[in-house]
């Protein structure tokens, strides 16, 4: 079974990792952000 599984892996690409890498990095872009604006409407409020 775990032959079978390593048979069928292939390693990414470089694009495909830096495709992986481009969709992470705009997350966490908009990740920053959410928690920014949060952090600012907790801080209105107390």
């Amino acid at each position: 079974m775990t032959r079978q599984i390593a048979d069928g892996f292939q390693n990414p690409t470089l694009i495909e990792l830096e495709a992986r890498v481009r969709g992470l990095e705009t997350q966490v872009a908009h990740l920053t952000e959410l928690v920014k604006e949060l952090s600012g409407d907790q801080r209105e409020s107390s």
